[in-house]
């Protein structure tokens, strides 16, 4: 539900509607970035300069030697983005899985071994930043709302040098406006739109940039965003083989139930010091709140139905802080970047299905029939997590332009205290605490790492530069508590005041480092052409089963990549590509077996290869039509088998696809700008097209999804201060298989929103 903005005036010699800008004083500071936007003299057109701070300093998209792909603020509300599910659809090289807002696991160049939702095991391979901090969590990442955005920014493949943790295969960077002393501004935009067979929806957004004198200013941001469900969950039963009870789902029944509720604020002060230093202290605040799934059965129930026995919601509210400041020493600029993240995380699921093949009758609810008869075992599934990450980097950067280096040390410390419950409600009336409580993780994590890192580039020739970049990093996982059943061998649990004591502390702790090595040489001023050798690594942690497998090692990712940026046809066209090659070793793979353990574990085993091209071109086939393409192919495999379980067949294989990796990822936009009853006016079609992949890692549970395109279309109108949108998203009604799940013991098949039409109008004031 966003409103349309086109990226400039469509018609040669008049003004483009003005940005949302930063002003940079000096060298120290973030250039802001304008990317894919038409610029027009009265007699040429060109596309206008990207500028990224991928390598810690603003510079040109085109001379970064890297793979990178970046969504401006006018890309972003040009394509109606506003959340996570939005954005990752742009991006080819990224690939993701989802069930519900806030609860989803992004890979990117194929580097997948599945994802993971447990917190107690093995992290991410790509890494999120909100700003300067790290935000990246298990199987949770934040959903942030999309909304006076300066950019989001994707680095592909290993940033193991620059980024450190989890940047194994690359990492993604939400970059918010900031305040500008240079001038007042501000505005709103308000939207609603309906859903095809669904519900309705509608979001209000604004902010104001206030000057305070010459050298300070003051920034608010605020949303509010209500989505419409378009899940219903229909009457449904389910029966359980050892009691014979069946139950119906009487009360979880509801048409739409699946809607959220998002809303948050953003402040943030920027004060410059003196002409050489600058300070900005943010904080961001968000809530979330989700009832149902996003899931259907349409094998039992049919298209966008499902069957639930227990509550589905989930709360999620977190705030940030953050502090950065930045100044000039003479031989280099300083920056201390600092953040505090504060996080709440509550979600309930039906889990009635794992009763039916699970060992909760015999030894549960059938066990009392000593006494009674069975009861029913349907399950509750509660999740209670609070987060507290905090981080801090202090880097030197060079002013040199023949020598160039940086330089910095970087510390975090994620603390995560989660306690998940499975629950039956009649397992044990009347005792005195927890009578419903049958298995339980309460559990405390804690990760921290410390490094220090570099990078020092030297240009040879004014065409020939090279640089080398090292990171060395010493990484402490810890993790204590409670896991097990409440009943055996803690047989009295269910009738005491107090849970059974920790039987969970286990530690790791190494240190290790990652290499860069880079190659850049010039053509022309409009050609590059790079070769990258890079490492990326996921830190290594412990398991929560004493006495086997208790830790495993960090996994390593070796890049080598040829790519070429370049600017063709007058600065009309922008055609950037990259090959690559990487080796993925002693994978770090979450696995479950019973001969070893009940619980879930991690091991460091087998050896994959991904390899693979991308293309990113934009085209200004005139002054008023704009064409964008970006396509990746990448193919992820295997390269020898693996065995959960020794002297059976192999539960994974050499040369099997890996999972989450389509082997062809691509979106197409064509803008084209108009005049419409004398009104500045511009039409958008959007086609967004994901190949079949694997939703799984175990041959035994693999299922393939079916390939789907997306196609949006939008139509913008602008006067005099103001602008009034009509948009249509998933135009064709496809429905997609966006993940075959058995999440909940059940198989179920998250899928996206029907056609969706909406409006749009929003002012802005200078």
């Amino acid at each position: 539900m966003r409103q349309i903005r086109p990226v400039a005036s469509p018609f040669p010699g008049r003004s483009p509607r003005k940005p949302i800008a930063m002003q940079v004083r000096n060298a120290t500071l973030m250039a802001a970035l304008t990317a894919s936007s038409m610029v027009y003299a009265q007699d040429s057109f060109r596309l206008e300069e990207v500028v990224v701070t991928a390598q810690k300093r603003a510079e040109s998209l085109q001379d970064v030697p890297i793979s990178i792909s970046a969504l401006n603020q006018s890309d972003l509300d040009d394509l109606n983005i506003t959340n996570f599910q939005d954005y990752v659809a742009q991006l080819p090289s990224i690939s993701y899985n989802q069930r519900r807002p806030g609860q989803a696991s992004l890979f990117m160049r194929g580097i997948s071994e599945g994802g993971n939702s447990n917190q107690s095991l093995q992290g991410p391979s790509v890494a999120i930043y909100l700003n300067e901090q790290p935000v990246t969590a298990i199987g949770f990442n934040l959903d942030v709302h999309i909304y006076d955005v300066e950019r989001i920014e994707v680095l592909m493949g290993p940033q193991g040098t620059l980024y450190g943790a989890a940047s194994q295969a690359g990492n993604l960077r939400i970059i918010t406006n900031k305040p500008d002393p240079g001038a007042f501004e501000a505005g709103f935009d308000v939207s609603a739109e309906t859903i095809s067979g669904g519900g309705d929806g509608w979001m209000t957004e604004g902010f104001v940039n206030i000057p305070l004198g010459d050298s300070a200013a003051l920034r608010l941001t605020g949303w509010w965003d209500d989505d419409g469900g378009y899940i219903d969950a229909v009457p449904s039963t389910i029966s359980f083989p050892l009691s014979g009870i069946t139950r119906g789902n009487e009360g979880f029944v509801k048409d739409d139930f699946n809607e959220s509720e998002k809303q948050g604020m953003r402040a943030a002060l920027r004060v410059d010091l003196s002409d050489s230093w600058t300070t900005t202290a943010s904080v961001m605040y968000q809530s979330l709140e989700a009832d149902g799934v996003w899931d259907h059965d349409p094998e039992g129930l049919g298209e966008f139905k499902v069957g639930r026995f227990f509550e589905d919601r989930q709360e999620d509210e977190w705030t940030q802080f953050s502090l950065t400041v930045q100044g000039d020493l003479g031989f280099a600029d300083l920056t201390y970047a600092g953040s505090y993240l504060d996080r709440q995380f509550d979600t309930y699921s039906d889990y009635s299905h794992y009763s039916i093949d699970g060992a909760v009758e015999p030894y549960y609810t059938c066990y009392v029939s000593y006494f009674g008869p069975c009861v029913d075992p349907s399950i509750q599934y509660s999740n209670h997590s609070d987060m507290k990450y905090q981080t801090h980097e202090l880097r030197l950067m060079s002013q040199g332009d023949r020598v160039d280096w940086v330089l910095g040390t970087f510390y975090s410390s994620q603390k995560t205290a989660f306690d998940s419950r499975w629950s039956v409600p009649p397992i044990n009336p009347g005792a005195a605490v927890e009578d419903d409580l049958y298995f339980q993780t309460d559990q405390r994590r804690e990760d921290s790492e410390i490094s220090v890192f570099g990078e020092f580039g030297y240009r040879f020739t004014d065409n020939l530069k090279g640089t080398v970049g090292y990171r060395w990093f010493d990484g402490e996982t810890t993790l204590q508590g409670f896991v097990g059943t409440v009943f055996w061998p803690n047989c009295c649990f269910a009738f005491s005041d107090t849970r059974p004591p920790d039987n969970v502390d286990s530690k790791f702790s190494g240190d290790d480092g990652t290499l860069k090595v880079n190659l850049a040489y010039n053509f022309s001023d409009d050609v590059m052409m790079y070769a990258t050798v890079a490492e990326g690594y996921r830190p290594g942690g412990t398991n929560r089963a004493p006495g086997v497998g208790q830790t495993y090692e960090p996994d390593f990712l070796t890049s080598y990549e040829l790519g070429m940026k370049s600017t063709l046809l007058d600065g009309r066209w922008r055609l950037n590509g990259a090959l690559y090659f990487m080796e993925w070793d002693d994978i770090q793979i979450g696995f479950f077996n019973p001969d070893i353990s009940l619980l879930g574990l991690v091991d460091n085993v087998g050896q994959a290869e991904s390899q693979g091209v991308e293309i990113d071109s934009t085209f200004l086939v005139t002054e008023k039509l704009e064409v964008v393409l970006s396509y990746a192919y990448n193919q992820a495999e295997l390269t020898e088998d693996y065995f959960r379980r020794p002297g059976e067949a192999a539960s994974a294989t050499d040369g099997q696809d890996l999972p989450f990796t389509p082997d062809n990822k691509y979106t197409i936009t064509a803008s084209y700008g108009f005049e419409l009853m004398g009104l500045q006016s511009s039409a958008q079609l959007n086609y967004a097209y994901t190949d079949a992949m694997w939703n799984d890692i175990f041959v035994a549970n693999r299922e393939k999804m079916d390939s789907y395109g997306l196609l949006n279309a939008s139509l913008r109108v602008e006067g005099d201060g103001w602008h009034a949108s009509l948009f249509a998203e998933n135009l064709t009604d496809k429905v997609a298989e966006l993940y075959i799940n058995s999440v909940d013991i059940q198989r179920l098949v998250t899928v996206n929103k029907p056609r969706t039409i909406g409006i749009s109008f929003g002012m802005s004031f200078d």
